[in-house]
């Protein structure tokens, strides 16, 4: 049958026989040959794909097609139904002699986690598009660029059903073949031919990688000039074919598939059987029996079940997940509460579709689960990982009714692609009878101890074949626990609250501000049954001041005139010093005018006088003269390539140096400085998937800490880097919460012991995190666990901030917290409460803590909205 003859058929819709593959004639041979050809896009054309392909397949040399699927190319797949018809039959009529992957070239050069999600997506997209044209081939193989460097190890994939992956050079090598720890193969090296190589070079490219020991992988590009006639797509074909025929010797060299190749090198490959059980009725016969005989499974409950183990025999409990049948949001949200309690911190939640179609469909319902399975069609339906960030399986075989072992393995042969992973839904009603049970448990029992089986539950399922990500791990975990839905409006008893907390916070300034400079001091102490002040302030602080003023105004603290007139002493206030012949804001400076103060630059604190200069002036509508005093500042001369210098070790260095970076370059921009914000942006994705990257730049400067990030959210509305720090750092606390009882609560804060600061915070980490305690003085014995356990504290300023942006139930006991044991007679509130004694300072304050606290009240009284919005 020549090229055209098998078009016509193929695109009409009828069936080929054609030759069987090149199968095991070269049984002797001792190096598998590949052949790849790249390039393949849905809009190339299908009678030149098919001309191309046709001199080769006809030598009985195996091709494996890589289709590149990514979303750019996905937008014109419809436009070519013909050539997914074309790779549908090719994959039916030349059994042995076709397979189909996926070229994702930059997916290696990716991060772990997205690599999961392009390569979910690229095969969801191929899946339906077959399915378009009447195909159900699904491809197990992703073709992809070796980026350079180390050469990284492409695990998770088998969470999108991947089992081969390939890593191409672009110059020819050698190949090696690794069986990584999701029992995935990748295939390293290879060798290219030229765009349309002739018959010299394909020789000299194969004679180069014939000298070579072990698998030969050859990568030919498909012509890319559609232009051509398929003739000469033909010749360029049986140019590879014959070079091929000529060149590699029979007893050397035999080809094979990728599909085939994991069965033939390496490690015995275990297919994964993923068992889960509908508790359809009251009998639990079955799940009795397949806890005892340790065979693990998740048990598939009704939203009304209430979890628990299955028998006191089981050295574990079974996995559990609800069914989710009822779309009704107060049911769905129920089923949700019900299914993020159950387990410990370290559980995988899953979620289970119900099959009568009667169930949630908004995609953000299901965010926070790891784990969701679609019970609705056998073998429908996305796999892999979603938008959402969680793990999507399908059913693959039913089992409702008691089968014979012999039975059972061909249904479970006939249920998926060779080799490709099953899951199992077993009908527990089916099995109600001892026997039956006993029955199934014991064949089941039979494949589990076979090496070309690996029996798993929906949470062992998501270990096995997913990489671990902490930034994808805490966003999914931020999502179990959003805001409570509020109004704009909070009731009298909460507000009456709230203002006798800004009354004990604002009672900070009232006492302290000096009243002649309009100044406060930074800190506030007991000392002798005296109360003592330190009478110096930094920008921040200053800041701190302003906001203060503002936020009192905004809530009836202050009046009009004595809001205009500490703003106007505060603004007078402000200081200028010399640094290096520059005019800029003091580092520190005497709030009662008496001393010198400092004239070390920091463009971290002058940040934050930035932004609440800019608030200020929005919220006032009137001139007050603070443009003026910007622009005397020579700020504009700190700027070095988009980025602000401050003064460190007497010379002018890079301000981004912690994840205080976006909030510096914020207050900067509200001025219109030339700065960039040192954060990379995301590449173009799903919320989640933009956090993920987010979340490692961020773990790049550092540990997170509740502010600034939350001082963002109040002042000018959080943006997505501040965002989702914040939603990363909310879900690490609740963990620590749930884990140990302990409140938590970190940020920035001062200490009445050296060295008087401390940053608390939790650095992120690829395999985890950690909670950190940073001072700025480096001493060692400042690093050592002594001390952090020792000022290890729930930061008061914090808990307001989290219970104004973020309300619900775990903020209400920050809060309540606080206010049981934080708040002292003379100094407003403390700085927090110490985690070893469960109780604060009472002599100790500060004026960030009391400030950020109105910030927080004022933030929440007028209506969470933040204060950039607000009007005097």
């Amino acid at each position: 049958m020549d090229r055209r003859t098998f078009l016509s058929r193929s695109l009409a819709g009828g069936a080929a026989a054609l030759s069987s593959p090149w199968h095991m004639a070269h049984a002797a041979a001792t190096h598998p040959s590949l052949l790849i050809v790249r390039n393949v896009t849905p809009r190339r054309s299908a009678s030149a794909l098919f001309s191309f392909l046709d001199p080769i397949t006809s030598q009985n040399i195996p091709v494996c097609v890589a289709v590149k699927f990514d979303q750019e190319e996905w937008d014109s797949a419809s436009q070519n139904a013909e050539l997914m018809e074309v790779l549908h039959k090719l994959t039916v009529d030349y059994p042995g002699l076709i397979d189909l992957a996926i070229e994702l070239p930059g997916l290696a050069s990716e991060l772990p986690y997205l690599r999961m999600r392009a390569a979910s997506d690229a095969r969801n997209r191929f899946t339906q598009a077959m399915a378009n044209v009447g195909g159900t081939y699904t491809p197990q193989t992703v073709i992809a660029d070796m980026p350079d460097g180390e050469v990284p190890t492409l695990e998770g994939l088998r969470s999108a059903g991947f089992l081969t992956s390939f890593l191409i050079p672009n110059d020819g090598g050698p190949t090696e073949v690794w069986r990584n720890a999701d029992g995935t193969q990748q295939v390293n090296g290879g060798w290219r031919f030229p765009p349309a190589p002739s018959g010299e070079e394909v020789d000299a490219t194969v004679a180069q990688a014939s000298a070579q020991e072990g698998h030969l992988v050859f990568v030919a590009s498909f012509p890319g000039d559609d232009a051509q006639r398929d003739d000469a797509f033909f010749d360029q074909g049986a140019i590879l074919g014959d070079a091929f025929r000529r060149n590699l010797s029979a007893s050397r060299n035999y080809f094979i598939l990728p599909s085939e190749l994991r069965f033939r090198s390496g490690a015995a490959f275990a297919r994964h059987v993923v068992l889960c059980v509908d508790a359809d009725g009251a009998n639990d016969t079955l799940r009795t029996q397949l806890a005892t005989a340790n065979v693990p499974f998740t048990a598939l409950l009704p939203p009304e079940a209430t979890p628990k183990p299955v028998t006191d025999q089981a050295e574990v409990a079974p996995h559990q997940s609800f069914i989710a049948s009822n779309p009704d949001a107060d049911a769905w949200q129920a089923v949700r509460r019900a299914s993020f309690d159950v387990g410990t911190p370290g559980s995988v939640h899953s979620i289970a579709l119900g099959q009568d179609g009667n169930r949630p469909t908004d995609a953000p319902a299901l965010a926070g689960f790891e784990v969701v399975l679609d019970m609705e069609d056998t073998g429908a339906g996305d796999i892999g990982f979603d938008a959402q960030g969680s793990l999507r399986l399908g059913v693959s075989l039913v089992l409702d009714t008691p089968l014979a072992p012999a039975n059972f393995q061909d249904a479970l042969r006939q249920s998926a692609p060779n080799g490709e992973d099953v899951t199992i839904l077993i009908k527990e009603g089916a099995f109600a009878r001892p026997e039956d049970a006993q029955a199934l448990v014991n064949t089941l029992v039979t494949l589990g101890s076979s090496d070309q089986f690996r029996l798993l539950d929906l949470a062992g399922q998501f270990k096995a074949v997913s990489i671990q990500s902490e930034p994808a791990r805490l966003l999914r975990a931020a999502s179990r626990w959003p805001a409570r839905a509020t109004s704009s409006d909070v009731d009298t008893q909460a507000r009456d609250q709230l203002l006798k907390d800004a009354q004990t916070a604002w009672s900070y300034f009232d006492s302290f501000t000096d009243p002649d400079t309009g100044l406060v001091p930074a800190t506030a102490w007991i000392e002798n049954d005296q109360v003592q002040t330190y009478r110096f302030s930094t920008m921040w602080d200053t800041g701190t001041l302003l906001l203060a003023i503002v936020s009192a105004h905004s809530i009836g603290i202050l009046d009009d005139g004595a809001f205009e007139a500490r703003l106007a002493k505060a603004l007078a206030g402000l200081s200028t010093g010399t640094f290096d012949g520059l005019s800029l804001p003091k580092g520190l400076t005497s709030t009662d005018g008496k001393a010198k103060g400092d004239d070390d630059y920091n463009a971290s604190d002058t940040s934050r006088l930035l932004t609440a200069l800019h608030l200020v002036q929005s919220y006032a509508k009137q001139d007050l003269g603070i443009a003026q005093i910007v622009r005397g500042w020579d700020l504009d001369k700190t700027i070095k390539d988009g980025t602000p210098l401050t003064v460190r070790g007497s010379r002018l260095v890079s301000a981004y140096r912690s994840n205080y970076a976006g909030y510096i370059a914020r207050g900067f921009g509200l001025w219109d400085f030339p700065v960039k914000s040192p954060y990379a942006d995301p590449k173009p994705g799903s919320s989640f998937d933009q956090g993920v990257q987010i979340l490692h730049d961020v773990a790049r400067f550092g540990p997170i800490g509740t502010e600034p990030h939350l001082l963002e959210a109040v002042e000018l509305g959080a943006s997505p880097l501040a965002r989702t720090a914040a939603d990363a750092l909310f879900a690490a606390q609740i963990k620590e919460y749930r884990a140990t009882g302990k409140l938590t609560c970190v940020s920035e804060g001062p200490v009445n012991r050296e060295p008087w600061f401390v940053y608390q915070g939790y650095q992120i980490t690829e395999d985890g995190g950690s909670w950190t305690a940073e001072t700025l003085d480096p001493s060692p014995r400042f690093k050592t666990k002594g001390f952090v356990r020792a000022v290890d504290m729930l930061n008061s300023k914090g808990a307001f901030l989290w219970n104004a942006h973020r309300p619900n139930d775990y903020t209400d006991r920050l809060v309540d917290e606080v206010r049981e044991k934080a708040k002292t007679e003379k100094l407003g509130f403390s700085p927090g409460v110490f985690a070893i004694t469960g109780t604060s300072d009472q002599a100790y304050s500060d004026i960030n803590t009391n400030g950020v606290i109105l910030q927080a009240i004022a933030y929440r009284l007028n209506g969470g909205t933040p204060c950039v919005d607000w009007t005097a």
